[in-house]
């Protein structure tokens, strides 16, 4: 397979956002360490247009639409979309790569998105990852089954979770983390200690199908539980998944999945989740799997 990389003015590429998240959070995402891979692995790459299986469209869409006023200003979706069409060279073999949610918020015909945060756009699921959290040397003694904290309000399915579960003392389920701009040492510390305490991370989908906290707890060696209507753990045809992780699609499926939890078991997927992030999935791990996907697809 060989990749043409679509030159794109500097103006798609702007070189800082306004601020990060979470709030630990490098300027650095999904969205810039593709387009750092792609250039390391020049075996994948041609210079001609014409020969290449598929064309990159390298836009940074988080950055620009931080930018813009999160895709609210239609004058500057307006020119972001003429911008993009003088780009495309054939919109039937590009690609692309956003963490934005709602993807890149244009009409891009069938261009591919490979999409971190989808909400109702369509698009192949990929990690959404942010800086590495420090850990305590000495493991933290596990005291809850699982544990969440963030804000109610992102999603009807959290206002469930807490309405459910707020009563547990074995289940934690707190309002003190905002759903992306927790403060690192205060909140954030809490909230990284809670979530080593617990078997399960839960990681209810918010705005966005996927979740920072999902990946966050698999960093931590704690097994990930995505909670939605939408299974978004990516790379699905290659990623064995329910040996690493859980989902349940509502809170009452949640809710006897937690009742009947095998402890022993949820260690385990934590420890091979530890794994698998660090050696498929944290950043430059990832993107090899684009290139899997895209094969599938050729």
């Amino acid at each position: 397979m060989k990749i043409y990389i679509l030159p794109v003015p500097s103006v798609l590429q702007p070189l800082t956002q306004p601020f990060a998240y979470p709030s630990h959070n490098e300027d650095y995402g999904i969205e810039q360490d593709f387009l750092v891979w792609l250039q390391k692995n020049k075996q994948v790459l041609t210079y001609n247009a014409a020969e290449a299986d598929w064309h990159y469209l390298p836009v940074y869409w988080t950055r620009w639409h931080m930018h813009h006023q999160f895709g609210a200003d239609a004058e500057s979706l307006q020119f972001l979309q003429g911008e993009v069409e003088k780009v495309i060279l054939n919109d039937a073999k590009t690609f692309t790569i956003t963490q934005f949610d709602g993807g890149t918020l244009l009409n891009l015909g069938k261009t591919i998105e490979f999409t971190a945060a989808r909400t109702i756009n369509k698009g192949i699921d990929i990690p959404i990852l942010c800086s590495l959290h420090k850990k305590p040397l000495i493991p933290i003694t596990k005291k809850y089954i699982a544990s969440f904290n963030g804000s109610m309000w992102t999603h009807p399915i959290r206002e469930e979770l807490n309405v459910r579960f707020k009563e547990n003392k074995e289940i934690l389920v707190g309002n003190t983390l905002p759903t992306r701009f927790y403060i690192r040492w205060i909140q954030g510390l809490q909230y990284n200690l809670n979530t080593q305490a617990s078997y399960i991370a839960l990681a209810p989908r918010g705005t966005s199908c996927n979740s920072f906290r999902f990946f966050e707890a698999m960093q931590f060696g704690v097994a990930p539980l995505l909670l939605g209507d939408v299974d978004a753990r990516p790379f699905k045809q290659f990623i064995d998944w329910d040996s690493i992780s859980y989902y349940a699609s509502t809170v009452e499926e949640l809710d006897s999945l937690l009742s009947n939890l095998n402890k022993k078991e949820a260690l385990e997927k934590g420890k091979k989740a530890a794994q698998i992030f660090k050696n498929e999935l944290y950043y430059q791990k990832w993107c090899k799997y684009v290139i899997k996907e895209l094969d599938a697809i050729k």
